[in-house]
């Protein structure tokens, strides 16, 4: 049973209105961090420009103050998520009062949007970068093309038979001896100059993203976990209460069957939280 939602149950409604406050408390201070403030960036082409953005490094303060404050509770964690761009901060806690069990769950969701910082390493880097592409372009090209026959001559010499870009990966992918052999053998081909290329490279970019600066963005709303799971930026509070009977978690919160004495001690353990989201 998820607090909040409609009911005609007494101590349900008592609990929901609890709930809102709660949620009014964590939903005003998800809008005084998300307050925007300008900082400079630099575009990949080296303009230097403002760009709004947000502390969300306050959120964590604010999940360690409410993890404080609920030291008796089950902290199951504060952790974040990121996917192509969208990251979520979250906390959640649990506690079981007689046989029921609560649980909380705080979240905010925003997106994240890269940029360099202005610093004129940036501007060097992507030059050596840019350079040493250019240089060992035409070397790469005819190493892979090397590579590409040893990879051929020495899958022939195991008795591997008409190949192709499939059978390859598959072949690769199934056969770690036979790999580990090949990339050897390329490396002894070449000289290792592929593989230094390659690392080289990599280092490069490696430099390069050192030098990125993460800016955010959310329009700091309540939303529900639906929403949450579909990506959009806001935020999350959200208090279930289930109760166990023989031994099995019940769909329907009937506060009927819980005794006065439980329904207290429920009571008390909500007004923790709104003690500790304040």
């Amino acid at each position: 049973m998820r607090l909040g939602n409609k009911t005609d149950d007494e101590f349900l409604i008592k609990l929901n209105e609890k709930n809102r406050q709660i949620q009014s408390i964590f939903h005003d201070k998800i809008k005084e961090i998300a307050k925007k403030y300008l900082v400079d960036v630099m575009l990949q082409d080296g303009t230097v420009k403002k760009q709004e953005t947000f502390d969300v490094e306050k959120i964590h303060q604010i999940y360690s103050g409410f993890a404080n404050g609920l030291r008796a509770w089950t902290l199951d964690g504060i952790s974040s998520t990121d996917n192509e761009g969208i990251r979520r901060n979250f906390i959640k806690l649990n506690t079981s009062v007689d046989d029921c069990r609560i649980s909380l769950h705080l979240s905010i969701q925003y997106h994240v949007i890269l940029f360099y910082q202005p610093n004129y390493e940036v501007m060097k880097k992507q030059k050596e970068l840019s350079d040493f592409m250019d240089m060992t372009k035409k070397q790469e090209d005819e190493l892979t093309e090397k590579s590409d026959h040893v990879i051929l001559e020495k899958l022939k010499a195991e008795g591997y038979k008409d190949l192709n870009t499939q059978n390859l990966f598959e072949i690769f992918y199934e056969d770690d001896k036979i790999r580990e052999k090949i990339m050897a053998e390329i490396k002894l081909q070449t000289d290792g100059d592929l593989q230094k290329i390659s690392q080289r490279k990599e280092n490069l970019l490696k430099e390069l993203d050192n030098l990125l600066l993460e800016t955010y963005q959310m329009e700091p709303i309540l939303i529900d976990e639906a929403r949450l799971v579909t990506g959009e930026e806001g935020c999350v509070c959200n208090i279930d209460i289930e109760r166990t009977e023989n031994s099995q978690k019940t769909i329907l919160f009937d506060s009927k069957k819980v005794s006065s004495t439980t329904k207290e001690k429920i009571s008390t353990l909500i007004d923790q939280v709104l003690e500790a989201i304040a």
